[in-house]
């Protein structure tokens, strides 16, 4: 146990001064902080600025209509619509760069609801700027417009205002912020970045670790002294311990920064987090990172170079990816099949429950199989990915074949 506990200690002291560490430890808090002063200094003017940088510039939209439906000339709409007596001129201002693009209301316009739309920015654009949000309401108006009542038409033209409701388990009103909701949503959504972040980073270190002191053979040195367990725990460890520095310095950060954004904002009360939910990301976490960290020292002691182990590492890190592949799938049904099936699988389980459980209820279950097949998976993961180290670490010019695999694993 104590040499363990010297390799990690000497891993986390080498890799806390990392460059690299030191600047992507820092980067999200500062990024986060001058956002903060961004947006409580100026304002709106910042938002004005973004827009401007950002959103298009559209001219004005023409239209001909043969239907006889769009006669009147509506004040809102005064400057985003030219209506035009025929084709020859709506076209000519087209060519002529006067206007966007332009469309054409047939005369069975109520039969079918078709329109044709021209343009002169391809087949995208013009596809995109016939169903756009200024097209539909423009339409609805000038239909409605003079044939219903200002009220209805209104209505018609914003049906919806919706308020939520919020009810406890007893069913009364809740009387939580209108903004709670965003604790549910952010933090799974942060956690699951954060985790990412620590695959790519610090389990990448460990497999840049192994592998290079396996190329360089200063391995031969350690395993002199130090058995290969015993190096591949202390690794893991150091370097587990560096990933939870980096946590640790972005969530005091981002706690900090959400009470001087609510406390800037007034928006109380806009993140607040259950303790069970905490937790469970915790276990997610920590259960993740030993599974994946194994799994990287494992591929940086089978490889034959550095770049060859990268190449392997990189398999591990392609599948944890995964659940934000399908993420739209989950954010419309968090208890879809795909991300029940990926929620069991140890290697995608830790993002995709993070992510499930800020988009909806998961049931308990699930939680519980999830948990019992990722620590499954963590036990088969160290059990093999030690045999695999003690025999790969010391394997120079070629990788172990599966015949030699398997007579690892056979071994005690």
């Amino acid at each position: 146990m104590k040499k363990t506990l010297i390799v990690a200690a000497q891993e986390m002291k080498v890799n806390l001064r990392r460059p690299a560490f030191i600047i992507m430890t820092l980067l999200f808090p500062v990024l986060g902080l001058v956002a903060l002063l961004v947006g409580s200094l100026f304002g709106g003017e910042a938002g004005k600025v973004l827009e401007s940088q950002f959103a298009p510039t559209t001219k004005p939209m023409g239209y001909v209509d043969q239907s006889g439906l769009l006669s009147a000339e509506l004040p809102q709409y005064a400057g985003q619509f030219v209506g035009y007596p025929d084709e020859a001129a709506a076209r000519a201002d087209l060519l002529a760069k006067k206007i966007d693009n332009y469309m054409l209301v047939p005369q069975d316009f109520v039969q079918t609801g078709r329109v044709i739309v021209y343009g002169t920015k391809g087949g995208f654009s013009t596809m995109t700027s016939g169903d756009s949000d200024r097209l539909r309401p423009f339409l609805t108006d000038q239909l409605l417009s003079g044939r219903v009542d200002p009220s209805i038409q209104n209505r018609v033209s914003a049906p919806l205002n919706v308020l939520p409701v919020t009810l406890n388990a007893q069913g009364e009103v809740s009387t939580a912020s209108a903004f709670s909701w965003l604790g549910d949503f952010v933090l799974p959504y942060a956690f699951s970045i954060l985790f990412l972040i620590t695959i790519f980073t610090t389990s990448g270190y460990l497999l840049e670790s192994v592998s290079e002191e396996k190329e360089g053979r200063i391995v031969e040195i350690l395993i002199s002294s130090i058995s290969p367990t015993e190096l591949l725990a202390g690794k893991i460890l150091g370097l587990g311990a560096v990933g939870l520095v980096q946590v640790f310095i972005w969530i005091g950060s981002a706690v900090a920064l959400a009470s001087l954004a609510m406390a800037a904002f007034a928006v109380v009360g806009a993140l607040k987090f259950t303790l069970a939910t905490v937790v469970l990301f915790v276990v997610y976490y920590l259960l993740g990172y030993l599974l994946f960290a194994t799994l990287m020292a494992a591929a940086g002691s089978l490889g034959t170079t550095q770049r060859e182990s990268q190449q392997l590492g990189g398999l591990f890190s392609v599948v944890a990816v995964i659940p934000w592949m399908v993420i739209g799938v989950v954010f419309n049904n968090p208890n879809a099949t795909i991300a029940v099936v990926l929620s069991y699988i140890p290697l995608t389980s830790p993002v995709m429950m993070i992510l499930r459980l800020g988009f909806g209820q998961v049931p308990t279950v699930q939680v519980i199989i999830s948990l019992v097949l990722l620590v499954a998976g963590l036990a088969v993961s160290l059990w093999a990915g030690a045999k695999v180290f003690r025999m790969g670490i010391l394997m120079y010019g070629k990788r172990p074949s599966l015949k030699q695999l398997l007579l690892a694993f056979r071994q005690a």
